[in-house]
């Protein structure tokens, strides 16, 4: 789109600029970039009427300079870009944008502040990459080839850049940067720590996000985050872009063109008006047409009649269309975030005493241990066995007593280990309601003697915070039932070998997730019923590191029993999402949220295969909006 195309645009997307543009006209009052550029008030007039001449090709180079200045106006006019000072919007000159602004700016202008400069320390050639904008606590998204600036892919993991003489480059974001008139602008420069997300750039259908994480130190307060808001994104809706405009001599296209549109100065907070244009149905992009340079890449782009953000700029220049991506791929991925970049093990506090040596239990007795039975649901109900594991060369094989364990029994359930990772894929128990007893003494937790104890996690990884808790799979309570208290006391006991265990954060076990397991376990008992449960970590490659041990971020979680109304096999499935700060790392962010997902889902995420438990699934058909956090079981879909 050439500028003269672009004022075009501008023009016909814009009645009303285009009418007061000739009303000025009439009373001879010229825009003051027109004075500054010396077009007249006749030349917009015929522009903006389309007077012949406008659209077939300049006579001479005299007349094409002309114009070129002209376009430049109308746009200057229209689509200004304009300064931020003390998180205010310095109001441009056209009389119909003052009052579009004036009209809604208190539904916005509080936003100003959670937008920054991501700006770079190390960096051969580059000193600012891009906008970056709190969309979370803490957490910043910007564009991911804002990111890939300092931030490289190694292997499956992603590092800091490292510049010439090997030192890494870093990154921080600055939420002030404001224009002055004299003097030194203020910073509020917040180092970034960590990225949570990172697109593939590779993909031409990814939206192209990145997610960092703040590290504003202790006692600095951040501005609040700015929400999302769901309108529909028709042509024509007033929308702004807030972001730094950085100069851009290969960029923009235009050098004179951006001299005029920003008068020379650059890389400081601007607030630019536009609309939003077409766009394909089912694009994750829409178009819109606000004045933007290369630093603006990251910009919020706020909804003015609701003062809410509509999605993240990532495209454009100034004789092109501008793109940003739909909020709704922001949102998914913040579900999706996982911490990308590992960060240095932080030194132990001298305070944060490591959990004491487990007990090794002798051999004896181990080989009466059923464990956990496919068909304890009844003759007359489908099996519900454990499911597999798609990397199977990780699965952790037992040698005891002439056979090879690869799920490894204890009383009422068993575990399934990684080889690889020294903690459970699954651990499923089978609980019995009729038999259940309660509030049996907790044990101490202690090595599986059939288990080499290397293979069993241990060490300084757990500990009093901010160092993890040994977190079951298979809960204390659900394997304490039996025909004696014997029998139920050893199941409790058995929950306390350390292949029950995983690294969790010290009040994982709470909210829905722990109402959850509560309510299979109470429906058990009151309707002496039997239900087995199946619950495990989601193992990536990506999991956050502590004392040289990748911590799961999210755990998922089956149940299965027969429902009491229909009489069939009632199969749901759960995760997880630890999104708070873990307090090693603060890997992930926000509240812990529970989600009933399908049993695809968990597959999916947690690299297994649930055979025929999988159709059975409550959740398979469930529309993709029923997919939010549980704020209560009586939200849980049973049948």
């Amino acid at each position: 789109m050439t500028l003269r195309e672009r004022a075009e645009a501008v023009l016909s997307s814009d009645t009303a600029i285009a009418r007061e543009l000739l009303a000025m006209a009439d009373r001879h009052v010229t825009p003051a970039p027109a004075v500054r550029a010396g077009v007249s008030t006749a030349s917009i007039r015929a522009f903006v009427e389309g007077q012949p001449g406008w659209s077939a090709g300049p006579r001479s180079s005299a007349e094409a300079d002309g114009r070129f200045h002209v376009e430049a106006v109308i746009l200057a006019h229209g689509r200004p870009s304009m300064l931020v000072q003390r998180n205010r919007i310095q109001l441009p000159e056209s009389p119909e944008l003052r009052r579009r602004i004036e009209a809604t700016r208190l539904r916005y202008e509080s936003r100003l502040a959670s937008v920054g400069r991501v700006e770079l320390s190390g960096h051969p050639r580059l000193q600012q990459a891009g906008t970056a904008w709190i969309v979370a606590e803490n957490l910043v998204v910007t564009n991911a080839h804002v990111a890939a600036e300092f931030v490289a892919r190694d292997q499956t993991h992603l590092v800091f850049r490292r510049a010439f003489g090997n030192d890494p480059m870093s990154a921080c974001v600055d939420l002030r940067e404001e224009y002055v008139d004299a003097g030194t602008p203020e910073e509020f420069e917040i180092g970034v720590d960590q990225v949570l997300y990172l697109a593939d750039l590779t993909d031409a259908q990814a939206p192209d996000l990145a997610l960092l994480r703040l590290a504003p130190g202790q006692g600095v307060s951040l501005p609040p985050p700015i929400p999302f808001v769901e309108v529909p994104l028709d042509v024509g809706r007033d929308i702004a872009v807030v972001g730094f405009p950085a100069e851009d001599p290969i960029g923009s296209g235009s050098v004179a063109v951006a001299r005029r549109l920003f008068g020379g100065i650059y890389g400081v907070k601007r607030f630019s008006p536009g609309k939003i244009g077409a766009m394909p149905a089912g694009a994750w992009a829409f178009a819109h047409d606000a004045t933007t340079l290369g630093g603006s890449s990251g910009s919020v782009v706020i909804d003015l009649e609701t003062g809410g953000a509509l999605g993240v700029h990532f495209a454009g220049a100034l004789e092109r269309t501008n793109y940003a991506v739909r909020g709704r791929y922001v949102l998914d991925a913040l579900a999706a975030a996982t911490p990308m970049v590992t960060v240095p093990t932080m030194p132990t506090r001298p305070d944060s005493g490591v959990e004491p040596t487990p007990l090794a239990p002798a051999a004896a007795g181990y080989s009466e241990r059923e464990g956990y039975r496919a068909d304890f649901l009844g003759p007359d109900q489908p099996d519900a066995p454990l499911p597999t594991v798609v990397c199977a060369d990780d699965v952790l094989e037992v040698p005891w007593q002439g056979e090879v364990l690869r799920a490894i029994p204890y009383r009422h359930f068993s575990v399934v280990m990684s080889a690889r990772r020294r903690v459970c894929y699954v651990s499923a128990v089978n609980i019995d309601g009729r038999l259940s007893v309660p509030h049996l003494r907790r044990r101490d937790w202690r090595f599986d003697p059939r288990v080499p104890q290397a293979q069993q996690l241990a060490g300084p990884v757990y500990g009093n915070a901010p160092r993890f808790s040994r977190g079951h799979m298979t809960r204390r309570e659900d394997p304490a039932w039996g025909q004696t208290r014997a029998d139920a006391d050893e199941g409790n006991t058995d929950s306390m070998h350390l292949v029950n265990a995983v690294p969790q954060m010290q009040p994982f076990n709470a909210g829905i997730w722990l109402r959850l397991e509560d309510y299979a376990l109470q429906s058990a008992r009151e309707d002496d019923q039997k239900i087995s449960v199946m619950t495990g970590p989601v193992l990536r490659d990506d999991d956050p590191v502590f004392e040289q041990v990748p911590i799961p971020i999210e755990f998922w979680k089956v149940i299965v029993f027969v429902h009491d109304e229909t009489g069939a096999l009632s199969v749901s499935g759960y995760v997880l999402s630890q999104r708070g700060f873990l307090p090693h790392r603060e890997a992930v962010f926000g509240a812990y949220e529970t989600y009933q997902v399908p049993i695809t889902t968990i597959e999916q995420r947690a690299g297994l295969r649930f055979g025929t438990l999988t159709p059975l699934d409550v959740f398979a058909n469930a529309p993709e909006t029923a997919a939010r956090p549980l704020l209560s079981p009586d939200e849980i879909r049973w049948r």
